[in-house]
């Protein structure tokens, strides 16, 4: 540690996001972070659980994973890194992804050649400044060494929030173009929130499309429906 980052955390400590309890480094203390809705270990393939296969429609997705339901702290967390651009929240999500990677590895169900962020259309990331789930992913998936591809671009659509189910499939379903082939690599799509299923799935689709072994969704957080 620098002289600099030392006097920084004498002069500002860390404080728990969540109950402002201090602590060594920024984001939630042990106590908190354990009582998150957060999927255990026993959930390795949400698609195997009967009520979450369910509740999406992932039929070119070979498995789901997520950090834990869209709901409670996680939820305002979320909405904070995508419409605040907030920097705590940003930290605590990333202490969040950073624990359940670590558990799909010791799982091996992390055997990916390449990882999709799924992107924003242009005009929506000029005018945000920013994409939420590569804010979320991307440091540590750079650590990690894992491959992170642009092969799949965003096309200017209404934006999902206030569609139905079957409106979200129809306009997922022309949003994305392929940039590349994927012949024979197993793919991993990154999403923020996966509440339909829509966007990953026309994802996963052109991946399967373009020659791809293998495509599993994983998401910060999932919708109950």
């Amino acid at each position: 540690m620098s002289l600099l980052q030392a006097l920084t955390k004498s002069f500002f400590p860390a404080k728990c996001a969540s109950c402002q309890r201090y602590i060594e480094n920024p984001g939630l203390c042990t106590s908190c972070y354990q009582a998150l809705p957060l999927f255990d270990q026993a959930d390795q393939n949400l698609l195997v659980r009967p009520d979450i296969n369910r509740m999406f429609n992932l039929p070119d997705c070979d498995g789901l994973s997520a950090c834990g339901w869209y709901h409670g702290q996680l939820a305002t967390w979320v909405k904070q890194v995508k419409y605040q651009h907030s920097r705590q929240a940003t930290m605590v999500l990333r202490q969040i992804i950073d624990a359940q990677w670590r558990r799909l590895n010791l799982q091996n169900l992390i055997c990916a050649d390449g990882v999709i962020l799924v992107p924003l259309p242009s005009s929506r990331l000029i005018y945000r400044g920013y994409n939420q789930v590569y804010q979320m992913w991307a440091p540590m998936l750079k650590q990690c060494n894992v491959n992170i591809l642009s092969t799949i671009g965003k096309k200017s659509r209404p934006s999902h929030v206030s569609l139905s189910k079957r409106a979200r499939q129809n306009n997922a379903k022309h949003a994305f173009y392929l940039k590349q082939t994927l012949e024979y690599k197993r793919i991993l799509i990154i999403d923020d929130v996966i509440t339909s299923g829509a966007t990953v799935n026309a994802i996963a689709s052109l991946c399967k499309s373009a020659g791809a072994q293998s495509v599993w969704a994983c998401a910060t957080c999932i919708t109950e429906l």
